[in-house]
């Protein structure tokens, strides 16, 4: 059994901040981590970070941006503080160590991107994300915060209506293990792997939402899905950088003519015009580069250039780039409040499993990261703060065992001819084509029964490896499980919103609706049943 004040669940941007700064308000601090941190999903944050740096700046401009992408359901208080204290974690993080690129005066660069009004989005060329995630590791190793690496998390321990730890599987160990903390923060990402194609990366499953969702938190407006406008339509999807657009680069049919939409609008609205457009008599929408010029596209995009050449086969200094808009980030997960708290005591989310209200109905391009290190760096020292005064809670005594038996009865029993792959297949073909950018009643109401079908489906297919060490079937039947959960409560969420707001669009409710909706969706577990409710926006 390990033990430590506060336990971090997530090895991304968001995770590691919040460990460093538990750490630093003098906190026992352990982080937990399926896949190594620098493989996280933080590291394809291509385009930039905000941060209203420039002198035609303000954060108020800043707050204003994000609030008109969230589309009527941000908290404002939530957004000016992002935007009060995004310069501060923006020089931290140069001074920690990320190269942003320099300006003629040697000050930290910013580039136009998505529908900010100024150039606000401070950049490492088109390797931002990685850069701020290495950094940020390279800060939590100097500190010897304890390290539980491809550990796979199995479920959170609750006692009463208070999470005292998780139990988690150590993959090269094959070992059960019970981790005691007075605080947990979940840092575990989004979800949006159930839709195919995406833009994440393969662990994005949506298991801390799961969890949370499962030991009685609430889920707060799943049903906005944020589709990435410039993604490469084949294979498993390759997310083709905003900024881009910003520098240059056009929207083009197939004989190279400009086609007419907005490229600095909200992603929701550049998404939605780019797939009507595909609709509307135009076919095949590309992407071209060339208006960038050769030289800054070597210079300023080149892992771009490069995942091109390697993916698609395609050279951005010469040749147009198919691109459809595709599964990108939910702007839905775990309510919180600002510094983390959820509706079970001691349970604390930040990131992309979390919604303080910040992102509303469609978040800005940019702020990812910028939310990442701002509320991982309040969430943790609240965390911390609260693991300083609150009571030790005992372990449920029988939750281990609990545990190991759950995990070998999914390896009993009759083999299934069905398989996982399977049903990830479908399940994100289903949730592309009938919750996607744009649904109907129709569409889901046959989405709910179809993932019904599924869950029951998955529910039969037993784990054939009986191994304990790296047992990637296991965690990939255990990913499945989140998805399936998640994916009902999006659909269900879906369901419940009868207008249009920012990412989520209705054909059969095309109007947004401030009297009955400027609220958000609520969704809960009672009686092992899931409940969608609505909650006001506060300001």
């Amino acid at each position: 059994m390990q033990e430590f004040d506060v336990l971090v669940i997530g090895g991304g941007a968001a995770g590691l901040r919040a460990a460093i700064a538990a750490k630093r308000a003098s906190a026992s601090v352990a982080l937990i981590s399926k896949n190594h941190p620098l493989r996280s999903n933080s590291g394809l944050a291509q385009g930039g970070i905000n941060a209203p740096l420039g002198k035609d700046d303000s954060p108020e401009r800043f707050a204003e941006d994000t609030l008109t992408a969230g589309d009527g359901l941000c908290e404002r208080s939530v957004v000016q503080s992002l935007a009060k204290e995004a310069p501060q974690e923006v020089i931290w993080l140069e001074r920690m160590g990320v190269p942003f690129n320099r300006d003629k005066d040697g000050l930290i660069d910013r580039r136009p991107f998505g529908s900010n009004s100024r150039s606000r989005s401070c950049y490492a060329d088109d390797r931002t994300g990685h850069m701020v995630l290495t950094v940020l590791y390279e800060q939590f190793q100097r500190l010897g915060i304890p390290l539980f690496q491809e550990w796979f998390v199995t479920s959170l321990a609750v006692d009463g209506e208070t999470c005292v730890g998780a139990t988690g599987l150590g993959l090269r160990s094959g070992k059960l293990d019970a981790f005691v903390a007075r605080a947990v923060i979940l840092a575990t990402g989004g979800f949006t792997r159930m839709y195919s194609p995406s833009t994440v990366s393969v662990g994005t499953t949506g298991d801390g939402q799961a969890w949370a969702y499962q030991s009685g938190a609430r889920l707060m407006d799943m049903e906005m899905i944020q589709f990435h406008p410039t993604g490469f339509p084949k294979g498993q999807g390759l997310l083709i950088t905003e900024a881009t657009l910003g520098s240059g680069a056009q929207i083009v049919n197939q004989q190279g003519t400009v086609i007419q939409v907005a490229t600095n609008a909200p992603r929701s609205k550049l998404s939605l015009s780019i797939s009507s457009a595909t609709q509307n008599g135009d076919g095949a929408v590309f992407l071209d580069l060339k208006p960038i010029g050769k030289e800054k596209i070597l210079s300023s995009f080149p892992q771009t250039h490069e995942l091109i050449r390697s993916v698609a086969g395609l050279d951005s200094t010469k040749d147009l780039i198919p691109i459809r808009p595709i599964a990108h980030r939910p702007m839905g997960g775990i309510e919180t409040e600002a510094t983390g708290e959820t509706s079970l005591v001691g349970l604390f989310a930040v990131g992309e499993c979390a919604v303080n209200g910040l992102n509303g109905a469609g978040r800005l391009a940019g702020n990812t990261l910028t939310e990442a290190v701002v509320f991982g760096k309040k969430v943790g020292e609240a965390a911390g703060s609260y693991a300083k005064s609150a009571p030790k809670r005992n372990f449920p005594a029988a939750k281990l065992a609990a545990e190991e038996k759950r995990l070998a009865a999914l390896t009993s029993g009759d083999a299934s001819p069905d398989s996982l792959a399977k049903l990830h297949s479908e399940l994100g073909r289903l949730m592309s084509e009938k919750v996607g950018i744009v649904r109907d009643a129709s569409g889901l109401q046959e989405a709910l029964g179809d993932i019904q079908k599924l869950q029951e489906r998955h529910r039969k297919i037993k784990v054939r490896n009986a191994g304990k060490i790296f047992n990637y079937e296991l965690t990939t039947y255990l990913e499945m499980g989140s998805m399936l959960t998640l994916a009902e409560v999006v659909a269900r969420s879906a369901q419940a919103r009868t207008e249009s707001r920012g990412a989520h669009q209705r054909k059969d409710f095309p109007a947004t609706d401030n009297v009955n909706w400027q609220s958000h969706t609520l969704a809960k577990l009672a009686h092992g049943t899931g409940q969608i409710e609505k909650k006001p926006v506060a300001n």
